[in-house]
């Protein structure tokens, strides 16, 4: 299973890297909300007939260049069916009036290992 994650904090992302890597997750690391849209959409182009480019992609809400929710949007754009986890330290900020945004995951930051694999399993297996 493939997995794209946006996090600007490197230590976060070699977390993320080292746990998803050891659970068996195919783990694609980008470290801004651009960089994470060129990764969907390269992936996306490579896909056939409609598949699924990744099986969950990860995002953090505060990132250079876009934020989380402006990612999540625009990849929401490009396939509505995909699934998504947002981890930040910012949860209570999110007003997340978008209907589409509304069924994204949100994990708090600092995030308890054990729960972020259930729910990363839980969303990377629909």
């Amino acid at each position: 299973m493939k997995i794209l994650i946006a996090e600007d904090e490197p230590e976060i992302l070699r977390i993320y890297k080292l746990l998803l890597g050891e659970k068996g997750y195919q783990v694609i690391a980008t470290e801004d909300g651009k960089e994470c849209l060129d990764a969907y959409k390269t992936e996306l182009n490579k896909t056939m007939n409609g598949d699924i480019p990744f099986n969950l992609v990860i995002l953090d809400y505060r990132m250079p260049e876009k934020n989380g929710i402006e990612v999540a949007k625009e990849i929401l754009a490009l396939y509505p069916a995909q699934e998504l986890l947002m981890v930040t330290a910012y949860k209570g900020q999110l007003e997340l009036h978008d209907k589409n945004l509304q069924k994204m995951q949100i994990i708090e930051k600092p995030f308890d290992v054990d729960e972020l694999l259930v729910t990363i399993s839980q969303l990377a297996s629909h």
